[in-house]
């Protein structure tokens, strides 16, 4: 099923980590000469929406900052701005501001967002085996394509907020992007499968389509074009042409990256089998055709926590074309 405008809802997520994270927005004003200043409730309102916060593969993010981009629309770099546009004609749909070093290079340094999601988990003193793990390319290398294929999980046997992904960056944290399979209080029972892309300080995904457990799912990032600091990527899941998405980042992508993303303290709130399998990966350099590259993992310290079989992540493989990562939820 898709959803036609699908975006995360967090409202027992958002209550679960009410004291974990403290929003402070400043929000200033100008009015016109001799305009009539905005009632107090006006300006409350407006207040809220801008502080409200919602779960995302990125971790809790300003609904404000979060964006849909449907089906014919794109993510692209014009005139040096971040701009919506529809994908046939180019017309502007909407503009996220001017690009910059600051808003790219230093708002989503990669890997920091899940500090704060496995701040919950290391209170259990459980830190150890992180979640999520990395793979940089070698010095001058970039992406040209990157797919990995897991089986979706069982339900959870409780409301959870969960996220299963591979994705790219550049090891800046300008250009990140995500094929995602989710979990969602809100959404209803059932997993669903979404694509996610950063930039500007702004959080783009698809719609959503609901997938059975039992699914084998392949997310896939690939290289479309690169011209004079404006790389082009789509973000997609194969067979799903529907929510594939098109987006411009300022910087090329160098980086690999698999993620188990659960917002939860402990492991009962995991799907109940034992582990998930992400596997059957290809990663392709610019310039090297279709050879499929050897993946070397590095493994992250971000607040895994306690499972009956002592697992949390374990590499299969590693540093070859045919590498593992395999993520324990028992």
């Amino acid at each position: 099923m898709k959803h036609e405008n699908f975006i995360p809802t967090p409202r027992k997520i958002a209550f679960l980590l009410s004291a974990l994270f403290i929003v402070t927005v400043a929000i200033t004003g100008c009015k016109k000469d001799g305009a009539k200043p905005a009632s107090s409730t006006a300006v409350n309102t407006a207040a809220a929406n801008q502080t409200k916060m919602v779960s995302t593969p990125f971790g809790m993010v300003p609904e404000s900052k979060v964006h849909l981009i449907e089906q014919g629309t794109e993510v692209a770099q014009i005139d040096g701005h971040v701009k919506k546009i529809n994908s046939e004609t180019g017309a502007v749909i909407e503009d996220y501001g001017a690009v910059t070093t600051a808003t790219n290079g230093t708002q989503n340094i990669s890997g920091s967002h899940l500090a704060s999601i496995h701040a919950l988990a290391a209170q259990t003193g459980g830190v150890g085996n992180g979640y999520y793990v990395y793979g940089n390319l070698p010095s001058g290398k970039d992406i040209k394509s990157f797919s990995t294929s897991w089986v979706v999980p069982s339900a959870p046997s409780r409301d959870s907020t969960l996220f299963l992904w591979n994705g790219a960056d550049n090891v800046d944290g300008s250009s990140f992007m995500q094929p995602v399979l989710g979990w969602e209080d809100g959404h209803g029972a059932t997993w669903f499968i979404q694509n996610w892309g950063f930039a500007n300080g702004n959080y783009f995904h698809s719609n959503a389509i609901d997938v059975a457990s039992g699914t084998t799912v392949t997310g896939v990032i690939t290289q479309k074009s690169a011209t004079g600091g404006n790389y082009t990527y789509t973000i997609a899941f194969s067979g799903h042409s529907s929510i594939t998405y098109t987006q411009s980042f300022p910087e090329p992508a160098n980086q690999t990256i698999e993620c188990w993303e659960a917002y939860s303290n402990t492991y009962l709130a995991f799907p109940p089998d034992q582990k998930v399998a992400m596997q059957s990966m290809n990663l392709q350099y610019v310039g090297s055709g279709t050879t499929n590259q050897p993946i070397t993992w590095v493994q992250t310290s971000d607040g895994a926590i306690y499972t009956p079989s002592g697992n949390n992540t374990v590499f299969v493989n590693n540093g070859t074309t045919n590498s593992q990562v395999d993520f324990y939820f028992q």
